[in-house]
């Protein structure tokens, strides 16, 4: 479902006010190890989202699931928008770039969060998308529109590059999603000659394999990352809402582009979670932790 993915949709949103209990929800999340890696999320912004992006949730469950978190029962609710620093040893990598100046001055912190912990951007050397949304890929954009990371190579999934690239979903597409093809398009015209392509579960690098989960993106993916018996999925835009969609996994944002696919990888990733006991993060979750199984949905766990 594509109807209501705009740039509108977020620029209206972000222009929401910021309230309570929920501002304070997680604000600080926590620098993760695995084996011989360090995971450092990197806080982009805060989004205001309102019921009305995940349609199931604008109902009386999604009203009581929100008036339970001590948020007002219309929303909004602040979720974050994340990207994560990887390092080791002296390599740097990183897994997406936040919403640069694309979605208003809420958003776009990564850039200057990065510089203020003492990372030069030159010196990161490969940047891996989970997608090519605006909010993910805005960030690697400077004001003028050129290349923020100048030595970075971007890898993405090739079923990314070939929906954002072709003509025809552009024609297909409403047209308020002409901003997100522009981003995209701009991103991939200024790291001509530094975007590798990959397709499905590919080795990133040692220790990283891409993740392929579609639907919300043709080309949507994760990273898992593995050492020395530790593991960490991350897993991009998975959910938008844990307090909505983790005891809902039906519930489907107005961004996901295939609904039901978005719907069947959802499940299939959180049972996975489950059965596995994969240590998770995502761009949308203000935290880390486990997937357990919780009556019809499930529950994040520490």
């Amino acid at each position: 479902m594509s109807h209501g993915l705009s740039r509108r949709s977020f620029v209206a949103a972000a222009a929401l006010p910021l309230i309570g209990p929920a501002f304070a929800q997680g604000t600080v999340a926590t620098t993760l190890r695995v084996g011989a890696f360090t995971v450092e999320p990197v806080r982009d912004g805060l989004f205001p989202l309102e019921p009305r992006m995940i349609p199931g949730a604008d109902s009386e469950a999604g009203r009581a699931l929100l008036r339970e978190a001590g948020l007002p029962p219309a929303g909004p609710s602040p979720e974050p928008v994340n990207a994560f620093l990887v390092r080791r040893g002296e390599r740097l990598w990183l897994l997406d770039a936040g919403c640069g100046g694309v979605l208003g001055p809420d958003l776009g912190k990564v850039p200057a969060a990065l510089v203020a912990g003492g990372i030069h951007l030159a010196g990161i050397e490969t940047i891996w998308l989970t997608h090519l949304h605006a909010d993910h890929a805005g960030g690697l954009l400077d004001a003028d529109g050129r290349a923020r990371f100048a030595r970075a190579e971007l890898v993405v999934q090739a079923a990314e590059v070939a929906y954002w690239s072709d003509p025809g979903s552009r024609s297909r597409a409403p047209a308020e999603m002409g901003a997100f093809f522009d981003t995209a398009l701009a991103v991939l015209a200024a790291y001509k000659g530094r975007v590798r392509q990959v397709s499905g579960a590919a080795e990133l690098t040692a220790g990283i394999t891409a993740v392929p989960l579609p639907g919300h993106t043709p080309g949507h993916a994760g990273v898992l990352i593995e050492d020395a018996g530790e593991r960490l999925l991350i897993w991009g835009d998975v959910l938008h809402a844990r307090i909505l969609q983790l005891p809902h996994p039906e519930w489907t944002v107005i961004w996901d582009m295939d609904g039901a696919q978005a719907e069947a990888t959802r499940r299939r990733i959180f049972d996975r979670a489950v059965v596995e006991g994969l240590t998770v993060a995502g761009m949308h979750l203000a935290t880390h932790g486990r997937i357990a199984r919780r009556g019809q949905g499930y529950a994040l766990v520490s």
